[in-house]
C-alpha cells in the first residue's frame, strides 16, 4: 500500500487539505481578534459612524448595525487573505475544480449579509449636527483672537485685556 501508515492515499494528495478557512471561522465564533481584523473593524466603524453624523446622531440599532457591518468586513478581509493563500501556495488547489468553488462559497454568505445589511445602513452621508457652542469655538480658533463678544461688543476681562 502506498503513502504513509496513518495517512490515507498516496503522499501528495489532496485529501488532508486544510485551507485555514475553518480555524479563522472558529476564532470567530469564540470571539478572537487578530491585530489586523481589529484594525479594519475599527476603521470600518469609525468611517460608518462618520457617515451618519457622528456616534451622538445614530440610535443604539444603527450603532449595533454599524457594528455588524465592521466585523463581517474584517472577517471578510481575512477570508479573501486565506483564499488568496491557499491559491498562491497550493498549485492542486488552482487546478482543482471542485477547490475554487468551495473557496468561495465559503465568503458568498458573508458578501450577501454584509450587502443586505449595507441596504438596511444606508448608503447616503448625514451631516454632523453642530452646536452652537461648537460654531462659536470654530469662528474663535480660526480668528486667532480668544476675546469673548456680547450683544454690545468685545467683553474685556478685569485685568483691562481686551
Amino acid at each position: 500500500m502506498a503513502g504513509l501508515a496513518g495517512k490515507s492515499g498516496p503522499p501528495g494528495n489532496q485529501n488532508a487539505f486544510r485551507h485555514g478557512l475553518a480555524g479563522i471561522s472558529q476564532r470567530r465564533n469564540n470571539g478572537a481578534l487578530n491585530a489586523k481584523e481589529h484594525s479594519v473593524r475599527e476603521e470600518i466603524l469609525a468611517g460608518l459612524l462618520a457617515d451618519k453624523g457622528g456616534e451622538a446622531q445614530i440610535s443604539t440599532a444603527m450603532r449595533v448595525l454599524a457594528e455588524i457591518i465592521a466585523s463581517d468586513v474584517s472577517l471578510l478581509v481575512t477570508f479573501n487573505q486565506a483564499i488568496d493563500g491557499v491559491i498562491q501556495n497550493n498549485q492542486k488547489a488552482r487546478q482543482n475544480l471542485k477547490a475554487l468553488p468551495q473557496l468561495d462559497g465559503y465568503k458568498r454568505p458573508l458578501v450577501g449579509s454584509l450587502s443586505s445589511n449595507l441596504q438596511r445602513f444606508g448608503m447616503e452621508r448625514v451631516a454632523k449636527l453642530e452646536s452652537l457652542q461648537e460654531i462659536i469655538e470654530e469662528m474663535t480658533e480660526a480668528s486667532g483672537t480668544s476675546e469673548t463678544t456680547g450683544p454690545d461688543g468685545p467683553i474685556t476681562t478685569a485685568n483691562g485685556d481686551g
